[in-house]
């Protein structure tokens, strides 16, 4: 399919920002994490193996990552795979904003989509989701469902299903099943889906997700501790995405 030469450019564009705000999230993540610890990581990027200060060219988004094969020039250890998962993931949603969304709802989602993964990144890296930022999502998650002509009825049920079971999950658990931010992570998630029947489909999706990733982790490291946060925002930005879809073909409520 031949697309005009102008939603080409918007796209490419919004791959490009969003690898951008990919590698802030991860810069964020790791900033975080450091105030818990008392440590300041200063205003330059730097390797957090050899604590040199990183050059303007080794901080472009994705490509010099694969130009130092996810190695710091100067001590030549390991990057990780976090960051340039981020920065291509984060790139591809900001395309699928463009792609799905009206220019109204794109600066509400590129927001939402930036605090989201520096929470993905926080939790898969950490296992544990910083209270202050799940609160923030709560504001672009409210604002989202005040353009969209709010069905408070779907939102409340949303809610009550998906933050609900998740919080169940954690108190009689006692945080071995899951942990004790992802039930307020699923509370601003639940509101963006605004709709019960799309908050059963997120319980499921990043079930499957999460089982897709954790069984080939156990059978190599035999036990493996599972963040489930990130599959959490991945399946709501996947629903969000393909939500006609999902309404035409799969939707029975």
């Amino acid at each position: 399919m031949n697309l005009p030469i102008e939603p080409i450019f918007i796209y490419i564009f919004a791959f490009i920002l969003g690898s951008i705000f990919g590698s802030f999230a991860c810069c964020q993540a790791w900033r975080i994490h450091a105030k818990t610890e008392n440590k300041e990581l200063g205003s330059r990027s730097v390797c957090m193996s050899c604590n040199k200060k990183l050059k303007w060219y080794d901080n472009i988004p994705i490509i010099s990552w694969l130009i130092l094969r996810g190695k710091c020039r100067n001590c030549k250890e390991k990057i990780g795979v976090l960051e340039i998962f981020s920065e291509i993931s984060l790139g591809l949603v900001f395309l699928g904003i463009s792609a799905f969304f009206e220019i109204t709802f794109w600066p509400i989602l590129a927001i939402a989509a930036m605090i989201y993964w520096i929470l993905l990144i926080y939790d898969a890296k950490w296992g544990e989701l910083p209270v202050f930022l799940m609160l923030l999502t709560l504001f672009p998650a409210i604002l989202f469902q005040i353009f969209s002509s709010p069905n408070f009825l779907g939102i409340g049920l949303s809610v009550a299903f998906l933050a609900g079971i998740y919080y169940l999950l954690f108190f009689f658990s006692k945080e071995k099943l899951v942990g004790s931010g992802d039930w307020i992570l699923c509370l601003s998630i639940a509101i963006f889906l605004g709709n019960f029947s799309f908050a059963l489909i997120e319980l499921f999706l990043a079930n499957f997700l999460a089982t897709l990733y954790a069984a080939p982790m156990t059978i190599i490291k035999k036990t493996h501790k599972l963040s489930f946060g990130p599959f959490l925002i991945i399946s709501l930005f996947i629903i969000l995405f393909f939500k006609d879809w999902i309404n035409t073909y799969i939707l029975f409520f």
